[in-house]
């Protein structure tokens, strides 16, 4: 004991409180997991420390996004792709734009409507067969088809009903993947716009006549044929969207 301690004890006053002595800083050394080697619990300490240190609602930088989020980042369409453009036909009201809308948006290419390119440059299908007739349309609508077909880069082209009967059109088609789509009478007049369709609004039973007429040369240039009345149309655009992608056509 010091002097000035022994001094104020026999003095008769209290002894000053001693100093605290700060602890000792914990180990710095990373925790080790079950199962887990120092490396890896190093890179464990690292990324727990980054996370501790970000702002709320921020990644932490250096850190990976869990799987499940880096799956959702993946492009949709996938790593394979058609070669060419993928051709729908088949008759009115099967679905050929909606679904090859889809399909298109499935894929990640574009979608294109060979009677809206014939609408936007000549006016309404309907009027255009009243002034010029069938056979006029029917040149126009095959110098179109060609011009997409040969337009390089892939996408979806919707081919209106009769677009077969051309024959020159059916030779281009056989080098392009060529997708069917087929349904029923009952189920084109339970959902079609009637309205927009002066023939079916006319004549209900004239679908089955033109169908019928039409089908071999459907199946002349088809290479896969698909029931839209069967499925809902995303089933029916992952398949199809499917099967583009693998599909190669032997064009020798």
């Amino acid at each position: 004991m010091s002097g000035s301690r022994r001094a104020q004890r026999d003095a008769g006053l209290p002894a000053p409180a001693a100093t605290p002595q700060p602890k000792p800083a914990p180990p710095t050394s990373p925790i080790t997991l079950p199962g887990r080697s120092s490396e890896g619990a190093a890179e464990t300490s690292v990324a727990t420390a980054a996370a501790m240190s970000a702002p709320a609602g921020q990644e932490p930088s250096g850190t990976r996004a869990p799987r499940s989020r880096r799956r959702r980042r993946r492009k949709r369409g996938g790593p394979s792709l058609p070669d060419r453009t993928v051709v729908f036909v088949g008759p009115m009201a099967a679905g050929k734009t909606s679904l090859g809308k889809r399909v298109a948006r499935e894929l990640g290419i574009p979608f294109v409507d060979s009677d809206a390119i014939i609408v936007r440059s000549h006016g309404p299908i309907t009027a255009f067969f009243e002034t010029h007739g069938e056979a006029e349309f029917r040149r126009i609508e095959a110098e179109v088809i060609a011009a997409e077909l040969a337009s390089p880069g892939a996408r979806i082209l919707a081919l209106g009903g009769g677009a077969v009967i051309t024959e020159s059109t059916r030779r281009l088609l056989q080098q392009h993947p060529v997708v069917l789509l087929l349904t029923t009478q009952e189920a084109v007049l339970r959902t079609a716009n009637i309205a927009r369709r002066p023939l079916l609004r006319d004549d209900p039973n004239a679908w089955g006549r033109i169908f019928e007429e039409r089908r071999p040369l459907y199946e002349e240039v088809a290479d896969v044929s698909y029931r839209t009345d069967r499925a809902t149309k995303e089933q029916l655009a992952r398949r199809v969207a499917q099967w583009a992608r693998s599909f190669r056509k032997d064009t020798a």
